[in-house]
């Protein structure tokens, strides 16, 4: 199987990039070079000007940061069996057609991953194996030189790798498994290794010498037992070697399947990252070397100037000259460039890019709000205020107008989880199933239908909360069965239909809007009826298997009005 090579070099001096230019050019003398062979231009002239002036051209005008990146040298090629199937080690040999494929192939990868970023790529022929060597200068979007941006990162080198390899693949040439233990050997121990280990067999040396008179039959004998060792132990290395490439070939299989499953958990790797870089600020040492502050040799925290001396903290600094402190990127460059926050946003975008940029202003937006909220307790559900003098007028409404019992309406009234407000509503409490209230459904008696409105500041709190009431059995009865119902009203009058309770059941108020059924309580619940409509019932039955579905005629506060509300004797069928 071969495999593609995709690495790169960091250039930061001009002296380096000249001496590495004269390396590649073969200006100077290279010890494992064929100098018979030439190597080929892929991409510029390097005729007309040297690299150095090149690289200089494309920065421009722009600050170079005293430990800035000025370009990178790639070097791409793939394992020698890919050049020389037939003959591995016929070094400086290799098939045309696959040698021009490559090229193509890599020529086509560079100029379109790194368009006019690229400016010179040479086809390496005077090595043992062809490779490409190519000069890229690493501006970003913005034009600014930013190695970071492009080469930062080891997820940025790793797609680097994946891009490489995709572009390539079309011929046979696939990407090494990430995160293997394979480990580079150099050419010199490689050959030296090939040569120990392998096995000449001299027949001159190892044949026996005729003798006079001697019939062939008895030479026949005496070369079969010369060379008999010799000949099994060939036999065990070949059968050695037939089992080992078999298990080669089911190791290269399980690499395969494990390749697909670690490149598709690397996607999801991948977003998580990405959400979590949102989240994080950018670093404050980048921040003040972009700023043209200078990092103190004696203490590597401190960030000096002449009008500032700053010591950075994980996320906070202090100012030393002017005695203040700050914490984030935008602080750190509204401090230094005493400019405002906008100004500031602009700053980071033109050094850092856009996606960097976001990222410090979001950071900085969370801090803001995580320390406004730290200052401010938690908000609490505070119930409509209970107006007792007006309780007279709801208790009439819901005996006489709902057909409601008169002793369950008293007594949800003695429990405090119905009353009236001072705007003469009827309040119906709604609380967790550990009795904490979290909201309230209000009815006010003169709208016509059952118009309820819910207020409540539950998502400030972690539990949900519903109107419910339990009946039969005692108080620390398990729940046995469980009616869903829409509205409060709907709940007592289904309680009272279902009158007396030989079992503890438990009516609650359910909607997806305002109190969603609790879906892991009703699941051990023995018998779960969902008193709706059916279109209630089918969503509730995709949560909650053995829910069954009774639908109401009309409505049970109906079915209720119709028995003129003398429910001693009535069951629900």
């Amino acid at each position: 199987m071969s495999l593609a090579v995709c690495r790169i070099q960091k250039i930061k001096s001009w002296g380096l990039l000249g001496g590495n230019e004269a390396h590649t050019a073969r200006a100077r003398n290279t010890l494992n070079a064929n100098p018979e062979v030439t190597n080929v231009t892929l991409f510029g002239n390097s005729d007309n000007a040297n690299l150095v002036a090149l690289v200089k051209d494309k920065i421009g005008l722009q600050k170079i940061r005293s430990n800035a990146v000025l370009a990178v040298e790639m070097v791409l090629s793939a394992s020698a069996e890919y050049f020389r199937p037939e003959g591995l080690f016929q070094a400086g040999t290799q098939d045309k057609q696959r040698l021009e494929n490559f090229t193509q192939a890599t020529l086509t990868w560079l100029c379109s991953a790194w368009g006019d970023r690229l400016l010179r790529a040479e086809l390496h022929l005077d090595e043992i194996t062809p490779h490409v060597h190519a000069y890229i200068v690493p501006l970003d979007k913005n034009g600014k030189l930013n190695c970071r941006a492009l080469f930062g990162t080891r997820e940025k080198l790793s797609q680097l790798q994946d891009s490489f390899a995709d572009a390539v693949a079309h011929l046979g040439i696939s990407r090494g498994i990430k995160g293997s233990a394979a480990t580079y050997t150099s050419v010199k121990k490689y050959y030296a290794r090939v040569e120990s280990d392998s096995e000449i067999l001299d027949l001159e040396s190892y044949l026996p010498k005729p003798r006079i008179h001697e019939a062939s039959e008895s030479y026949r004998e005496r070369m079969i037992e010369t060379l008999s060792p010799k000949l099994e132990l060939i036999n065990y290395q070949l059968s050695d070697r037939t089992r080992l490439l078999k298990q080669k070939a089911e190791l290269e299989k399980t690499a395969l399947r494990s390749e697909k499953l670690r490149a598709g958990l690397e996607k999801e790797l991948l977003a998580l990252r990405q959400e979590m870089k949102v989240l994080q600020d950018l670093p404050l040492e980048s921040v003040a070397d972009e700023l043209g502050l200078n990092q103190d040799k004696h203490n590597q925290s401190k960030w000096l100037s002449n009008h500032h001396a700053i010591a950075i903290s994980n996320s906070s600094f202090h100012d030393d000259l002017h005695n203040s402190i700050g914490k984030g990127a935008l602080e750190l460059v509204m401090h230094v460039n005493q400019c405002t926050f906008d100004d500031a946003v602009v700053w980071l975008r033109d050094c850092f890019g856009e996606e960097e940029m976001l990222a410090a202003v979001t950071h900085h937006a969370r801090r803001e709000a995580l320390s406004i909220a730290q200052q401010v307790p938690p908000s609490i559900f505070v119930a409509p205020k209970e107006d007792r003098n007006r309780w007279t007028e709801i208790e009439r409404y819901l005996t006489r107008d709902r057909s409601l019992p008169q002793k369950l309406v008293q007594t949800l009234y003695q429990r405090g989880l119905i009353y009236a407000d001072s705007t003469g509503n009827a309040v119906f409490l709604a609380r967790s199933l550990s009795s904490e209230v979290t909201g309230a459904y209000l009815h006010p008696p003169r709208a016509t239908g059952d118009a309820f409105s819910f207020c409540s500041r539950r998502r400030l709190i972690s539990q949900h909360g519903w109107f419910h009431l339990s009946m039969g059995g005692n108080f620390n009865s398990p729940t046995i069965m469980a009616m869903l119902v829409s509205t409060p009203i709907e709940a007592m009058s289904l309680a009272a239909l279902n009158a007396p309770h030989q079992k503890r059941t438990l009516y609650l108020v359910s909607d997806s809007e305002n109190a969603p059924a609790p879906v892991e309580f009703l699941k051990n619940v023995p018998t779960v009826i969902v008193a709706m409509p059916k279109v209630a019932a089918i969503t509730l039955q995709r949560y909650i298997s053995h829910a069954k579905q009774l639908e109401p005629r009309t409505s049970w506060n109906r079915q209720l009005q119709e028995l003129q509300g003398d429910t001693s004797y009535v069951t629900l069928g």
